[in-house]
């Protein structure tokens, strides 16, 4: 997902570029493993571990939107206005390009994520441009495959300006992570019982990726924000926070809710990652591909569309390795110039739009000059 704070200084937060790397390259792996037939079952459950890539992507859109709020705070322009606009121009652009790409790669005739329908309809359409195909378990996944992460992402920035006045501390965090997570499973629970649609499991799958059983990992995300801003890091979990963290823990063990345990463990990993800056994770390399990350996210089952038309005559892993190779290559320099031509432009158009609009006054100014004017 993309970045929120293009001017991250790299000597201190180049990890959060290593994550998206790190992130997209698991997501690579998955999708690459997927039109491989004959992988070794572990070998392939392994890979199929590249879908958390998602999660690591959330992680670190809830780490750098804090953190762009934190630094903005003090700009009379940074308003909530200026933040969605900020927000919109940095997905929306490239976003829109895709899905008319996919449109007409693809077409809109019928598919695994449509369930029942007969085809994409323009409702669909609508709600994709709105962020909106999220609340629809026909459309949340029916145009570009891994679109169901844009809209839970626009979803949950949506609440950011909210949450980053509620939530002040580690300890806010920690029991925020414990609210949603609770309140995660109950209504997953719930609505697993009582399905919108006769499609099970289509319905099963929309559970997964909608956006109340994602919430938990931008939780984690905003832990690791107030734990990395406070100078005692880890030591400023007291043992009010300690214990909700470990609650939670022990919450989703018994309560069979594995993808937030390995959220925790990606919390637990960024933050080593940062501590101890590891010079083979932490170079140009890896912050090159993370500043791409967004761009592969969108492109690369495009590429991997093309790919897989090519019959690989070798052993499973052998063809698995080629398929991977080419697609991360060519994915990659596809999205240089997606990134280059549409992202950074669409970021610039963004700026402008904001250096226009006029300082929002606070309540206090309004005043000085109310009383300014009536001594004059």
């Amino acid at each position: 997902m993309p970045e929120a704070v293009g001017e991250v200084k790299h000597d201190k937060l180049q990890f959060v570029d290593t994550l998206r790397a790190v992130a997209i390259i698991g997501v690579l792996l998955v999708h690459v493993s997927q039109h491989v037939d004959g992988i070794n079952g572990w070998i392939q459950k392994g890979l199929s571990m590249g879908a958390k890539g998602v999660a690591l992507f959330y992680l670190a859109s809830a780490f750098t939107l804090f953190l762009s709020l934190c630094r903005r705070s003090g700009d009379r322009r940074e308003g909530i206005l200026a933040y969605l606009i900020r927000r919109f121009f940095r997905i929306a652009p490239l976003y829109y390009v895709m899905l008319g790409i996919y449109l007409m790669v693809n077409g809109t005739g019928p598919r695994f994520w449509l369930g029942d329908q007969e085809g994409v309809t323009v409702a669909n359409i609508a709600a994709h441009v709105l962020f909106l195909n999220g609340l629809n378990p026909y459309w949340i996944n029916s145009i570009i495959g891994v679109e169901w992460s844009i809209a839970v992402e626009f979803m949950f920035y949506l609440f950011v300006p909210l949450l980053f006045k509620l939530i002040r501390s580690v300890r806010h965090a920690a029991w925020f992570v414990m609210i949603v997570l609770v309140l995660s499973y109950g209504l997953n629970t719930w609505f697993a019982q009582y399905p919108w649609i006769s499609d099970h499991s289509l319905w099963g799958h929309y559970l997964y990726l909608w956006f109340p059983n994602q919430l938990p990992v931008f939780g984690l995300g905003i832990l690791l924000f107030f734990i990395w801003k406070n100078e005692r890091h880890w030591k400023s979990i007291d043992r009010v926070s300690g214990g909700l963290l470990l609650g939670s823990v022990l919450f989703a063990f018994f309560g069979g809710m594995t993808d937030y345990l390995i959220g925790a463990g990606l919390l637990l990993g960024a933050y080593a990652l940062y501590h101890w800056q590891p010079m083979w994770l932490l170079n140009r390399v890896w912050s090159w591909i993370g500043r791409l990350s967004y761009s592969m996210y969108l492109t690369h089952m495009l590429v991997l569309s093309l790919i897989i038309q090519i019959k690989f005559p070798f052993p499973p892993m052998v063809n698995f390795i080629m398929m991977f190779t080419m697609t991360l290559l060519f994915t990659t320099g596809l999205s240089w110039l997606t990134y280059a031509w549409i992202e950074q432009p669409g970021i610039r158009s963004g700026k402008k739009l904001i250096s226009r609009m006029k300082p929002t006054r606070s309540q206090g100014d309004s005043v000085k000059e109310s009383v300014a004017k009536s001594l004059t």
